[in-house]
Order: C-alpha cells, then structure tokens, then sequence
C-alpha cells in the first residue's frame, strides 16, 4: 500500500485591503483522511469550512468642539452650525449659512470674540465604540465652501465674521464660525450690524444653493450707522475649480459719496459711485427712470451670449444701488420758485457713474481678438450762477463696447478650435443734454440736445484667414428749444412746464 502526503497549505490571518465586507476564514485543526480502495491510495485533502461573512457599516459621528459655548446666541449659532454641517453633509440640502448670520445682532450684545467649530467624520464601529465624538486633533485637509464677511462702522469699529467648510480626509468634514469686533458697539450699532447681517446670511444660502445671489436693494443698510462692508463666497464650480462673487460697499461722508464694486463667479464685474443727494432736496424719480440704462444692459447681454445669472447679477447690482432714490418723498416741501423749477426738470438720481466689464478671452491664433463687454453710464450736473441768473445743464451718457466671437467653440478649451468663425466688434454711444436757463425765479430758456451713434463691424475668418468684411455706421442728432413755448405755456407755474416738456426726453433718454 502506498501512501502519498501532499504538503498541506493553511491559510493565515494577514490582513486584505478592507472592503465593506469583512470575511473570516477558519481551518480544522486535523485535514480529514480520504481512503482511495481503487488504488489502495491514501490521501491527507485540505478543507475549509465556508467562510462566515459580517457587514461594515460605517458610524457618523458628529459634534462641536466647544459643546457648552456661554451666551443664548452663542449657543444657538453652535447649533445652527451643527445641524447645518448634519444636514449638508447627508446630501439633504445645500450648506446654509443664515441660521448663524441671523444671530449675530445678538452676538455681539454677548461678546466681542466667539468662535466654535462642528465636525461630522465617518468612522468604524469599534472606533465608534472607543471614542463617540469626533476627533478635533486631525488637521482639515482642504477648503471647500466659505462666507467672509467684514464690516465697518462710522465710529471706527470692525466687525469680522468668517464661515468655512472644509474637509477632512476622505470621509470628514468641518465647519468653523469665527465672530470678532475691534472696538465698542454701540446699540444702534448692534441693530444695524444684525440686520445687515441677516440680509446677507440670506444671500450666502442662495449663493450655495444656485451659484449666483443678488442683493435685492440696499434699503436694508443702516448707513447713518454702518459706513461699508465687504462680502466673499466662494465655493467649487462643476469643473472642480473654486470661484467666488463678492460684494463691497463704502460710504464716503466726505466727498459725499457711496460706492458698490461686486463681481460674481463668470467674472462679471460692476462698479458704481453715486452722489449722495440730488440736484435739489425736493427732486424724486421715477422708477420709469431707470429703464433706459436696464435696456442696455438686456441688450449688451443678449448681444453677447451673456449667462443670464451673470445678467441678473448686472441688472440687481444697477437697481439695488439706485432704488434708493426711486420714488422717495422729499423731505420738505419748497416755498422758492427756483427750487420748484430746478426739481421739475432734474432727472430724480444723483449724478453717478458706473462701469460694467466681463472678462477677457484672447484668441489664441490672433491675441489681438478677444471678446469682451464693455458698458458705461454717467450723470453729471454743473450749475453756473451770476447775480439773478442761474444756468443748469444736466447731461447723461452712456458707451459700449462688445466685441465678441460666432463659431469658436470654448475659447478657453485649448483643445477646441473651429477655424472657421466670425469676429463682431460693436461700439455704441448716445448722450442727453438738458440745459435750463433761468433769471430772476423765471425760466427764460430750456434746451435738449440728444446724440447716437454707432459702427459694428463683421469680419469671417475662414481657417483662420480673413475672407469677408462688413461694416454698418449710424449716427443721429435731436435738438429741441422750447423758449417760444415757454413764454407762453403756464406763465405763473413754469415748473409745470418744465416737467411737462421734458417728460419724453426723461423715458427716452436715447434715442
């Protein structure tokens, strides 16, 4: 009888790359013996038993570093923080903000410093078991979404609020909140920091929710009170890259002036100065007024293919700046005939100036083409005065500048090129004029000189090269001189006049 051993090979605990299951393996201590009677062979078999398998099921654990913070709205800030990392973190919506902004009014009646940071990581079981809070030893890796807010006050003090969202490893996240104020805030101080606060925490969820937010006006600010604020978001686009929009806004007591620059994540950017008053005090405007230079913008956009949430982003910063002054009542009545005519035939807006810019994209085959928006408004006012006669000329203006590319797909991709393509370059311009003339409180002369022109010029480039060339000038003038009118049309209340014949020259500003 012959009897064969072969080597025996038992399997070890050396551990495997982990995967969401974890298998087990055993192995009888004796291998059965199995008795061939054909070949009278005798053979020693290896066995396994069917390994027995468990499920990983990962635990979340999640907490704020500071659990017991001092102070009602610190505590409620500390909660918001929390249930907002919870509620983003489990895909049941989009980072919130505003529950933590909404209460800094009443932070800063706590405290001149505050900062708490909630954390969500997932991790196993056992070391679930070991420890049941979240590890705030381990170094966030990477930052992902964040809010920077910094205000200033016209006594001197600053107010800086920073909201980030960063991860950890692969499975973590955190979310810090950071208050502090240099200086004393008075109570009118703290209402109006609360309220602005409010107002933007608003604007950051509508920002994470959809890429783009608005300011919607800015009656909101207290700015007896509050002297300017900056505001940042920033978080990842769907390539991946970080982008951000950003507010800022000043006050200057002064020169008597306020100005908004903010620019959003398509790198549109709008800057706006505007005088604090008007002409005289008892001058309003329409809200019909402002139409003529929200048309430009609608067109300028359309014309260029704009994102319509970088035109919306235009069209809110324009309005928000200037609702202010729409339909305002004055703050006193005018017994002077001067100042009556004076607010009949003022437009109601201070004098201002504004510019809207995209960015840049060269061609990289011709650098010297690239599309680009370029738009400007302007009032100014001057006033000249000699003894009784008093001479006023208002002027408004606007320019534009688009030039742009039909058929090149994605400028910025170096690895889509069309050959084939037209090249547009479109500048536009168009002014109004109003001059008043008036002496002794009687309005002697009343003129309007209105301009506009235009050249846009089509070049088609066929691989590459020039092929075709067309180009479209237009120009047009209006003047009207309402003298012989004036003489005769409402002698004793010529301010009725005067805003009777500007009226069309007022909704029309361009012609």
């Amino acid at each position: 009888m012959q009897v064969t051993a072969p080597s025996v090979f038992l399997p070890t605990n050396t551990p495997v790359a982990p995967t969401n299951k974890i298998t087990e393996l055993n192995v009888t201590n004796t291998p059965p013996v199995v008795v061939d009677t054909t070949t009278d062979k005798v053979s020693i078999q290896q066995f396994r038993e069917p390994p027995v398998t468990y499920d990983y099921t990962p635990v979340v654990l999640s907490g704020l570093r500071d659990s017991k913070p001092k102070g009602q709205a610190a505590s409620a800030i500390s909660q918001n923080l929390l249930s907002s990392l919870n509620s983003y973190g489990s895909g049941k919506s989009p980072l919130s903000i505003s529950g933590m902004l909404n209460q800094v009014g009443s932070l800063s009646r706590e405290t001149t410093e505050f900062r708490n940071e909630a954390r969500r990581v997932q991790v196993s079981r056992e070391v679930a078991v070991k420890s049941p809070s979240p590890n705030f030893g381990v170094n966030t890796t990477s930052d992902n979404q964040s809010a920077h807010l910094s205000i200033k006050t016209k006594d001197g003090d600053t107010i800086n609020i920073e909201i980030n969202h960063r991860k950890i490893g692969m499975d973590g996240s955190s979310l810090e909140f950071s208050f502090s104020v240099d200086g004393s805030l008075s109570e009118a101080e703290q209402k109006a920091l609360g309220e602005l606060a409010e107002k933007l925490g608003q604007m950051g969820d509508e920002f994470f929710r959809s890429g783009t937010a608005e300011l919607r006006n800015l009656k909101g600010i207290d700015t007896s009170v509050i002297s300017g604020f900056n505001f940042t978001l920033m978080r990842p686009n769907e390539k991946g890259d970080f982008v951000e929009q950003s507010y800022e806004f000043s006050v200057d007591d002064t020169n008597q002036t306020q100005t908004l620059r903010a620019s959003d994540v398509r790198g549109y950017s709008v800057d706006i100065t505007t005088n604090l008053g008007t002409l005289v005090e008892t001058s309003t405007a329409e809200a019909s007024i402002l139409e003529p230079y929200l048309e430009l913008i609608r067109q300028a956009t359309d014309d260029a293919r704009t994102d319509n949430r970088s035109r919306r982003f235009m069209l809110d910063a324009f309005e928000s700046m200037f609702e202010q002054f729409i339909t305002v009542q004055p703050s006193k009545t005018s017994d002077s005939a001067t100042e009556t005519t004076l607010a009949a035939f003022d437009s109601g807006l201070p004098d201002f100036t504004v510019s809207i810019r995209s960015k840049v994209v060269h061609n990289r085959e011709f650098y010297s083409q690239a599309s680009s928006l370029v738009l400007t408004f302007s009032q100014e006012t001057r006033i000249e005065s000699d003894a009784d006669a008093t001479l006023v000329k208002q002027e408004s203006r606007y320019e534009l500048t688009n030039n742009r590319f039909e058929g090149i797909f994605d400028l910025e991709n170096p690895n889509i090129t069309n050959p084939n393509y037209r090249y547009i370059t479109e500048h536009r311009e168009g002014n109004v004029s109003r001059m008043l003339s008036m002496k002794d409180d009687k309005v002697n002369n009343l003129l309007v000189e209105q301009n506009v022109s235009s050249e846009k010029e089509v070049s088609k480039f066929s691989n590459y090269k020039l092929v075709d060339k067309d180009t479209d000038e237009y120009a047009d003038r209006k003047l009207q001189q309402f003298a012989e009118v004036l003489s005769t049309l409402n002698k004793n209340k010529q301010f009725s006049a005067v805003n009777e014949l500007l009226d069309d020259s007022k909704d029309n500003f361009f012609i």
